[in-house]
């Protein structure tokens, strides 16, 4: 009996770590956000590239990538003891709204004069956040 017991707790505990139940250290969890961090100014970059001969559909298609790297933060950060990425999360929240509202006949150009001030609040609050971690 005490032997079944063990082999149960060891396929338990290697179960367990194949599956992510083994939380990773600060230091890892901090190096994943920063990380993360860096993948989320990349598709900034990409979205803040958009001029006038993109479509309100690549407008949409970069708003996707931002989206698509603030989950990585998201879920990165929730690894992390006493970050607050709030500012980001808002800045985020914002500049998904206003991609939203632009109507599909809108001009690029206007849709751009519109979502830039969002995307720079992004900007501003990643790279405040990335300055408070000390991310390389």
């Amino acid at each position: 009996m005490k032997t079944w017991v063990l082999f149960v707790s060891a396929v338990l505990i290697l179960v367990c770590a194949a599956a992510g139940c083994v939380q990773p250290s600060q230091e890892e969890a901090q190096a994943q956000l920063c990380q993360d961090l860096g993948k989320l100014g990349v598709a900034l970059e990409n979205m803040q590239g958009l001029n006038a001969t993109s479509s309100v559909g690549d407008i949409r298609d970069a708003r996707d990538q931002v989206q698509s790297a603030m989950e990585d933060v998201r879920s990165s950060a929730d690894q992390v003891t006493n970050v607050r990425i709030d500012d980001l999360n808002a800045a985020y929240d914002d500049l998904d709204r206003a991609v939203k509202g632009v109507p599909d006949d809108a001009s690029v150009p206007e849709a751009l004069q519109t979502i830039r001030p969002e995307i720079q609040r992004v900007v501003d609050a990643r790279q405040n956040l990335t300055a408070e971690l000390n991310c390389p």
